[in-house]
C-alpha cells in the first residue's frame, strides 16, 4: 500500500490545526510589532489612532497568552505520547486525557514520585516541559515590558542647578515684598500662589514638592512644537540625586480670641509669627456676618519643613511642572526619615517677622481667599483644617517665589551656574501614545522565539512518515485520540470510533500499534 498524504488521514487532521493556529497568532503579533515600528517618530495622531493603539495592545497580549497555552498543550501531547510508546509506559493514574495544563502536569509528576516510578528521564522531561512553559512566560513578560516603554525620539544628558534651601535669607526677604513693588516679582508671586492653590486642593496640608530647578534645555523644547505652538511629544526632564521637600501644618483654634473692631465695624484678618514655636497665627474677626453671626476665630498653626535627597525625580512638560506623583509619594512615605530644614525655617521666620508690618501680595490674596471661602462659623474642627491648608499654601508660595528669584537676588549668571554644576540628569522626548520602545520588532522576536521553535517541532511528524511519530503526536490530544490508540479497529467500534483510519504505512486494522496494561502502567503493545 502506497504512503498516504497526511491530509487524508482524518484522525490526525488536528495536527495541522494547532500549528496553523499558532502561525496565525504569531502573524498577528508580528504585524502588531511592524505597526509599532512604523509609528515610531510620528507623534501627531488623531484620537481614532490612539484608540487603535490601545485596542491593538490588548489583541497582542491576548494573542500571546493564547499562543503560549496552545503550544504548551500540544508539546506535552508529544512528550506524553513518546513515553506511552516506551517500554516502561506511564502509570495509569498519570495519563492526562484532557487538556494539559501546568497544574495537571505538576500533579502528574507528584503521582510518579509517589508511585516511585523509576524513569527519571521521563520525570525530567515533564519538568522540562514546565520549565519551557515558564521560560516562555518570563521572556514574553520581559519583551512585553519593553513594548510598554515609549518610543524615544530624542534624549540628551543635562546639567542642572537647584535653588538651595540653606542661605536663602535674602531671597525670602524679596519674596515678601509689598504688593506691586516690583512687577516681575509680583508675577512670580502670582504664579507661585496659583500653583500652591492647586497643590493644596489635592493634598490638603501634607505636601511633597521640589525646590525650583534651573536647566539649559529650555530652547530644546521649541523644535518639538507644531505651527500653533502645541507640543505633540511627551517631554521629560530627569534629575539625579535631587533634593525634595516636605511641608506640613497642624493648627489649634480658639473661638474666644479677642477682636478689636474698628469704628466702621468692618471685618479684618491679622497674621502674626512666633519663630521660637515655628508658628503662624491667623485671627479672623467679623462682627455680624450674614447668616452666621459674629465670628471670632484664632488659628495657631505650627510649620514643619523637612528635606532629603532622592535618587531620581522626573518632571513632565507641558502637562505639569512638578515631579510625577510616584516621586512625590516617595517623599510622603519617607517623611519621618527626612531631616528638619531648620535653617530654612529660621530664615523664613526672620523674613516674615521683618516684614510683619507691611502688606504683601501673597498674604493679601491668601487671607482674602480664606475669608471668602469661610463656612466654618464657629466650628473649631473646620477652622483647624482651613487654617492648616491656608498656612501651607501661604508658606509654600513664599518658598517657591524665593526659589525662583534666587539667581536674580544673588546676581548669578544662570548659564555659568548650570554649566559649573556637578548635578546631572537627562532631557527626553518620546511618544505621548505610541508605545513599543525603539526596537519593537526585536521585542516581538524575543516574545515568539520559543513558541516558533516549538511550532516547528510540532510539524515534524507531518513531514516524516514514521508511524511511531504519528502515534506519539496523536496521544493526549483528547480522549478520542487516546481511545483510538488503545481500542482495536473493527465493526464493534464503528459507533464509537467512526474515523478509525490507518496512518501512513499502516495497513487498515492489520498492523496495529496499540497499548496494553502492564501492572499499573499503560504502554506499547504490538
Amino acid at each position: 500500500m502506497s504512503p498516504r498524504n497526511p491530509q487524508e488521514v482524518l484522525s490526525a487532521s488536528w495536527q495541522w490545526g494547532n500549528p496553523l493556529k499558532c502561525l496565525l497568532l504569531i502573524i498577528i503579533i508580528v504585524v502588531w510589532g511592524y505597526f509599532l515600528e512604523i509609528c515610531g517618530g510620528q507623534p501627531d495622531y488623531i484620537p481614532e489612532v490612539q484608540q487603535l493603539m490601545s485596542f491593538g495592545s490588548f489583541i497582542m497580549t491576548f494573542s500571546f497568552s493564547l499562543l503560549i497555552r496552545i503550544t504548551f498543550s500540544h508539546i506535552f501531547a508529544y512528550v506524553q505520547g513518546f513515553f506511552l510508546l516506551s517500554r516502561q509506559g506511564i502509570p495509569f493514574q498519570a495519563i492526562i486525557c484532557e487538556d494539559s495544563t501546568p497544574l495537571r502536569v505538576l500533579i502528574t509528576c507528584f503521582i510518579m514520585l509517589k508511585q516511585k516510578h523509576n524513569s527519571i528521564y521521563q520525570l525530567f522531561s515533564y519538568i522540562g516541559t514546565l520549565i519551557i512553559y515558564i521560560a516562555s512566560i518570563i521572556i514574553g513578560a520581559y519583551a512585553a515590558s519593553k513594548l510598554a516603554t515609549p518610543y524615544v525620539f530624542y534624549e540628551t544628558s543635562i546639567n542642572w542647578a537647584q535653588a538651595p534651601t540653606k542661605g536663602l535669607n535674602s531671597s525670602l526677604y524679596s519674596a515678601i515684598n509689598t504688593e506691586n513693588s516690583f512687577g516681575k516679582i509680583n508675577e512670580i508671586q502670582f504664579n507661585a500662589l496659583s500653583n500652591w492653590n492647586t497643590m493644596t486642593g489635592i493634598d490638603g496640608n501634607d505636601i511633597a514638592f521640589m525646590p525650583t530647578v534651573f536647566t539649559s534645555t529650555t530652547q530644546l523644547s521649541k523644535k518639538f512644537t507644531d505651527d500653533n505652538g502645541l507640543v505633540k511629544w511627551k517631554l521629560e526632564k530627569g534629575f539625579n540625586n535631587i533634593n525634595m521637600l516636605y511641608l506640613n501644618s497642624q493648627c489649634s483654634a480658639n473661638t474666644n480670641a479677642p477682636c478689636h473692631f474698628e469704628s466702621s465695624g468692618k471685618a479684618h484678618m491679622n497674621i502674626s509669627y512666633n519663630k521660637e514655636n515655628q508658628m503662624i497665627s491667623w485671627l479672623l474677626c467679623e462682627p455680624n456676618r450674614l447668616f452666621t453671626g459674629t465670628i471670632s476665630m484664632q488659628m495657631d498653626c505650627i510649620i514643619t519643613i523637612k528635606e532629603g535627597i532622592f535618587p531620581l525625580a522626573i518632571v513632565e512638560y507641558p502637562s505639569t511642572d512638578r515631579p510625577r506623583d510616584e516621586y512625590l509619594s516617595q517623599v510622603l512615605l519617607r517623611k519621618n526619615e527626612l531631616t528638619d530644614a531648620k535653617e530654612l525655617i529660621d530664615d523664613l521666620f526672620n523674613a516674615l517677622k521683618f516684614k510683619s508690618n507691611s502688606s504683601n501680595f501673597i498674604f493679601e490674596n491668601t487671607a482674602q481667599h480664606m475669608y471668602d471661602s469661610w463656612d466654618c462659623k464657629q466650628d473649631v474642627t473646620c477652622a483647624k483644617n482651613i487654617g492648616a491648608v491656608t498656612t501651607v499654601k501661604f508658606v509654600g508660595a513664599i518658598l517657591e517665589t524665593a526659589f525662583n528669584i534666587y539667581p536674580l537676588e544673588n546676581k548669578l549668571n544662570i548659564n555659568d551656574w548650570i554649566k559649573n554644576s556637578a548635578s546631572t540628569g537627562f532631557f527626553k522626548v518620546s511618544h505621548k501614545m505610541c508605545l513599543g520602545g525603539n526596537n519593537p520588532l526585536f521585542s516581538i522576536g524575543l516574545m515568539i522565539v520559543i513558541p516558533l521553535a516549538l511550532m516547528i517541532i510540532e510539524l515534524l511528524p507531518l513531514l516524516h512518515r514514521n508511524k511511531m511519530w504519528w502515534l506519539a503526536s496523536d496521544i493526549s490530544n483528547d480522549s478520542f485520540s487516546l481511545m483510538r490508540s488503545i481500542k482495536p479497529c473493527g465493526n464493534e467500534w464503528e459507533s464509537v470510533l467512526p474515523e478509525c483510519t490507518s496512518r501512513p504505512n499502516e495497513a487498515y486494522c492489520v498492523k496495529k500499534v496499540r497499548f496494553s496494561a502492564k501492572g499499573n502502567h499503560v504502554g506499547l503493545s504490538s
